[in-house]
């Protein structure tokens, strides 16, 4: 499937996913969710991207809740969907899980260094 046969909201998303402008990639692909709520790989990004824009807010709690939540949303469009390599994305999404769970402890503790979370880009083939 070449990239120009994905929906333009899909291409929007990713672009601004990858720039690191979760909010904007998020408001990209609602539009497209919205039209068919069924559709949970959609749901899945946008809940990703409110994952990270959360962590970039410093609240791990929500961060972690929604990488969760769209871990076990995409899951079942593994291993590739839309030009997606799904379970490379997954892998990364259950390190930012582990680290946004383990942030949470350490805030509540001695004050030690937090992990980063992986660099997450999304690459269309």
């Amino acid at each position: 499937m070449a990239k120009r046969e994905y929906d333009p909201e899909y291409i929007e998303f990713v672009t601004h996913f990858n720039k690191g402008d979760y909010e904007m990639s998020h408001a990209a692909l609602v539009p497209a969710w919205q039209a068919n709520t069924a559709y949970a790989f959609y749901k899945g990004l946008i809940q990703l991207a409110g994952a990270l824009q959360h962590w970039n807010s410093g609240n791990a709690f929500w961060a972690e809740d929604l990488f969760a939540s769209s871990y076990n949303l995409l899951e079942k469009y593994a291993p590739k969907h839309k030009g997606l390599d799904v379970s490379k994305l997954l892998e990364s999404i259950e390190v930012c899980n582990r680290v946004a769970r383990e942030a949470q402890s350490h805030t509540a503790s001695n004050g030690t260094p937090v992990p980063e979370l992986p660099k997450i880009r999304l690459i269309l083939t």
